[in-house]
């Protein structure tokens, strides 16, 4: 039931999330074009849906069901307040930019199924176990980073730490709380991803251009790119390092030093601060752990 669990729901205490991931999309046949995927790609500045300010990404591959079949997403980042979209008027928009993203028609296509999902995140992650003998994992856990917001894939790389860890816990009665809670240590680096979702979200009162968050992300991206796969396939992995976050931020003042005051306009300087600095150690012992 990953972030919907009873379970997870006591522990919280209905504590508000600090952000969100709103995802809607969908898997079709009929694409003749279906060779290609995107990761993170943006086909428009900050828009309004429903009464929001949002920046809408979209995600696109292959679907393993068929060479015709392709899955699109489309998702956004937000805070979660009553002004914030539903998956309603999301799905609306989806249906309305689709095609022209994908280059078809609808009449095209045959809906295979639907997709739609909301991931809350909590800057205070992962969740520490509460009770004896019970231990969140996956979505769950909150264990993913904020950028990425599904936990399958953290999970799939952190399986084999737990996978140990659950053993060893079992072998030698460490169920308790405090014990469990070992298992999900506090990452620095998952405080350091905030930084990203932050500037990839879209503020309700604007002060800065439209199109600062594909500003930002082109010369991040063209930044990553001229440093090379060690640099750029971290990201791609959501594996925040200190070595590559510190030549890609470097070499993104080098190129384009008029993007810094956006950045600070878009965020205060003490949240910036706190998702770059969690603790008072230095930056590089605050990366060495992946997440």
């Amino acid at each position: 039931m990953g972030n919907f669990s009873p379970i997870l729901k006591q522990i919280k205490g209905g504590r508000k999330p600090d952000g969100m991931c709103l995802v809607v999309g969908s898997c079709a046949h009929g694409f003749k074009e279906n060779s290609s995927s995107d990761v993170i790609y943006s086909s428009s500045s900050v828009t309004k849906v429903a009464d929001a300010n949002v920046q809408l990404f979209w995600e696109a591959f292959p679907a393993g069901s068929g060479p015709l079949d392709r899955t699109t997403y489309m998702f956004t980042y937000t805070e979660p307040q009553s002004t914030s979209p539903s998956l309603e008027d999301l799905l609306e928009e989806y249906w309305k930019l689709m095609p022209k993203y994908q280059g078809v028609s609808l009449d095209e296509l045959e809906i295979l199924r639907v997709v739609y999902g909301i991931f809350p995140t909590y800057r205070n992650s992962p969740l520490q176990a509460a009770f004896d003998r019970v231990l969140q994992f996956g979505d769950a856990s909150g264990i993913q980073s904020p950028v990425s917001f599904g936990g399958f894939g953290s999970l799939t790389r952190h399986l084999g730490r737990l996978s140990n860890g659950i053993y060893e816990a079992i072998d030698g009665d460490l169920l308790d709380s405090d014990s469990l809670s070992k298992l999900n240590p506090y990452m620095p680096n998952l405080s350091a991803s905030w930084l990203f979702q932050r500037a990839m979200s879209a503020k309700q009162k604007l002060d800065v251009s439209p199109s600062f968050t594909n500003e930002l992300l082109h010369v991040n991206f063209s930044c990553m790119q001229r440093l090379g796969d060690p640099v750029l396939r971290p990201f791609l992995q959501d594996v925040i390092q200190f070595g590559p976050l510190a030549k890609t931020l470097g070499l993104v003042m080098l190129n384009k030093p008029q993007i810094i005051p956006s950045i600070f306009r878009q965020r205060t300087y003490v949240d910036t601060m706190a998702d770059t600095l969690p603790y008072p150690n230095s930056l590089k012992k605050m990366f060495q752990r992946k997440g």
